[in-house]
């Protein structure tokens, strides 16, 4: 490595690190452990530059001096839980410093493969953080929601309180498909341009499940992942003729929000935070309870609902499938 070239600053140092595996367009087959999605790419180099600071505050020089970092890692995660613990906040949360913490670590392996000798330590500070994780779960509430099942309990009865026909359409998407907001035109980063259009369009057939007839909708989400969702096919033909006449299905994610806010105080449904992401909640739990009743083992039905879902991990599924 040159070593002019390594930043002085640990902030800038903790940037150099994560940027050695930002893989936006690039397959998880090609890059396991890079990060594709933007939305995650944002919230992990916050909480890493958090880190960055306390580091920062203790005088350190290098996030390269490994023993530094896995001490360092230990105090900071007691600081961090200590104050989650006074301010009752959520294990959720917590959950995710900790996830943020992992995937430095990766990184900064992967930079030490890259630029440095094979004799270089590598941080290893799993163990730090299965203890933090363990002790949360005793310490902290799995979330702040006021609500246990994020899915609603009347989805079709939200739906047709939508008055407004494009956020409809929408809605139903997400509940017949499973997908995200952004999947179905709506993202809430407005630089991520996503609209269906005639191209997401894909045709009549058996449904992989139940035989029946569905229409399939090709959609870009989560890092630009291409998935294959499954609709009625009387939603298929409204959407097709929503694109056959306005060219594209796109709308403001706010305003979306919005409407099935609105809809859901109408029909007795809402909870701050549920949102437009309770109807994909309601795609899992279907969709898993409909794999099961055709025969297929708890491990498949998982598998089949999570790559119709868009997701890369059967752990973040289990999270739908049971109403959490």
């Amino acid at each position: 490595m040159n070593k002019n070239r390594w930043p002085k600053s640990i902030h800038c140092q903790m940037e150099a690190v994560f940027h050695s595996i930002r893989c936006v367009r690039v397959q998880k087959s090609d890059n396991a452990g890079g990060i594709r999605s933007f939305g995650t790419w944002r919230i992990y180099k916050y909480e890493a530059q958090r880190f960055a600071s306390f580091m920062a505050s203790k005088e350190r020089k290098s996030i390269l001096n490994i023993r530094d970092v896995h001490d360092d890692m230990a105090y900071y995660l007691n600081d961090r839980l200590d104050d989650y613990v006074k301010n009752r906040r959520s294990r959720q949360s917590f959950e995710t410093t900790l996830s943020a913490l992992a995937k430095f670590q990766h990184a900064i392996n992967h930079y030490i493969g890259m630029h440095l000798s094979p004799d270089h330590p590598k941080l290893d500070a799993e163990h730090i953080r299965m203890n933090f994780y363990s002790r949360s779960k005793k310490l902290l509430r799995k979330s702040s929601r006021k609500f246990q099942n994020r899915a609603y309990s009347d989805p079709i009865g939200l739906i047709e309180a939508i008055s407004d026909g494009q956020y409809q359409l929408q809605a139903s998407l997400q509940y017949e498909g499973g997908l995200r907001a952004e999947g179905a035109g709506a993202p809430s980063n407005l630089r991520l341009k996503n609209p269906l259009t005639s191209n997401s369009l894909r045709g009549i057939i058996p449904d992989p499940v139940s035989g029946s007839p569905v229409g399939v909708v090709s959609s870009r989400e989560k890092g630009g992942k291409e998935t294959k969702h499954y609709i009625s096919v009387e939603t298929y033909y409204r959407l097709k003729e929503y694109i056959e006449k306005h060219g594209k299905l796109e709308t403001d994610y706010a305003k979306y929000v919005e409407a099935i806010n609105r809809s859901a105080l109408l029909t007795n449904q809402y909870f701050s935070g549920r949102g437009s992401h309770g109807l994909k909640h309601n795609f899992a739990q279907e969709r898993y309870q409909q794999c099961v009743a055709r025969g297929m083992s708890h491990e498949r039905a998982l598998q089949n609902t999570s790559l119709e879902l868009a997701h890369f991990r059967l752990q973040e599924t289990l999270s739908y499938t049971r109403g959490r």
